[in-house]
């Protein structure tokens, strides 16, 4: 069953990729750098898939199977998604490089414990690590809600609109991680491997390509947000 459910995933993610490929060549050229990470994310996920469903990232790890390949993805994917936040959010990113650069920190430290915490087999080391990862995750959420939603506010009301959906789906489904490994083989044991893939592959359709899907439908929000927030202003002057 895991090795049907990871196919499904690297198809979805690869067809996923050849569709947003495709949507960048009719994208103006102010706002085809959405695309090429969006691109990039799905690709990536597509390529870690694969490993995933022929073994090539799967290790045996006490009586279960370990899928780091998943792990590997996160640690490229995930600062991907929060760059495309952070541009959509940052009227000029120049001047916010210290916020993403926390962001994608925070980011690679909470994917890289929970690695360390899936390899473990004590359950204490374990659930130390899941703690550290967890306590990380918290943290970066909480800046994505604040730091990132106070600068959305400035910009368009398209951007502002795309943005809202696409943090408050990201807090959500980035919450939900923990408690499907807690769920997992990583876990508790609660379910077994064949539902965890599911669940995380589930997580991933909709927090990669259903991400990709609201950020490159909206090219209004797009472009304001390639503008540096001059669309905001040029609506401003329109209305007055």
């Amino acid at each position: 069953m895991e090795g049907f459910l990871l196919t499904i995933g690297t198809l979805g993610f690869i067809a996923a990729t050849v569709y947003f490929i495709f949507l960048m060549t009719k994208a103006p050229a102010t706002s085809r750098h959405f695309f090429i990470i969006t691109a990039v994310i799905t690709g990536v996920a597509g390529f870690f898939y694969l490993t995933m469903a022929t073994g090539a990232t799967a290790s045996l790890v006490g009586d279960r199977i370990f899928y780091w390949g998943r792990y590997i993805d996160w640690v490229i994917t995930t600062p991907l998604l929060l760059l495309d936040l952070a541009l959509l959010a940052l009227a000029n990113w120049r001047r916010e490089v210290n916020l993403i650069a926390t962001l994608i920190g925070l980011d690679l430290f909470m994917i890289l414990t929970g690695l360390l915490a899936g390899s473990r087999v004590s359950a204490f080391s374990a659930g130390f690590w899941f703690i550290v990862s967890t306590a990380a995750m918290i943290v970066l959420l909480y800046l994505v809600y604040t730091r990132l939603f106070a600068a959305a506010s400035n910009q368009s009301n398209a951007v502002q609109g795309v943005f809202r959906t696409l943090a408050l789906l990201t807090i959500i489904l980035w919450s939900l991680y923990p408690i499907v490994w807690l769920l997992g083989t990583e876990g508790f044991g609660a379910v077994g491997s064949g539902v965890e893939v599911f669940l995380f592959l589930i997580l991933d359709f909709l927090a990669k390509i259903g991400f990709g899907f609201l950020l490159l439908s909206n090219r209004q929000a797009l472009t304001d947000a390639s503008s540096g927030g001059r669309g905001q202003v040029q609506a401003s002057s329109r209305v007055r």
